[in-house]
């Protein structure tokens, strides 16, 4: 702890985890708001049963994700601010939006979110495969209203 800088200690100390080890032990994990908010949001995705995303099936377009769109689900949770995490990346994990559009919407820098993703085993889809993905992006892009 001595190495952190005074400003870092907060953020740091939000979480703190008891998980058990291998040998049946309980440790004391360190992890910041961000991580534990984008580790739940994964973890939730992942319990969700399967159904039809423009990564599962090519052929649907992404719809994309609006600031609009979060508000109700996030007011209407008992905990919205984890609710509007758990929104965010399960678009992003279904392929309706892309890594930048998540990372404006959490509010956090690309290359902050692309390494809390690369850090905590989240997968990064860096641009479109196809030139057809490539178009509804653009088309999602376009009607998607800004203030």
């Amino acid at each position: 702890m001595e190495d952190l800088k005074e400003n870092q200690l907060p953020e740091v100390l939000d979480f703190i985890r008891l998980l058990k080890s291998r040998g049946g032990k309980e440790r004391i994990i360190l992890m910041d708001a961000a991580d534990y908010r984008i580790l739940r949001a994964v973890a939730a995705y992942r319990t969700r049963p399967p159904h039809p995303s423009p990564l599962a099936e090519p052929t649907l377009e992404p719809v994309g994700l609006s600031e609009e769109e979060l508000r109700p689900e996030a007011e209407e949770a008992a905990d919205g601010s984890q609710a509007r995490w758990n929104q965010i990346i399960a678009a992003y994990l279904d392929g309706h939006i892309n890594l930048g559009r998540a990372a404006r919407l959490l509010n956090l820098p690309i290359d902050d979110l692309r390494e809390r993703f690369l850090r905590l085993g989240v997968p990064l889809r860096l641009g479109p495969e196809t030139m057809e993905e490539a178009q509804a992006e653009i088309t999602v892009g376009l009607s998607i209203e800004t203030p």
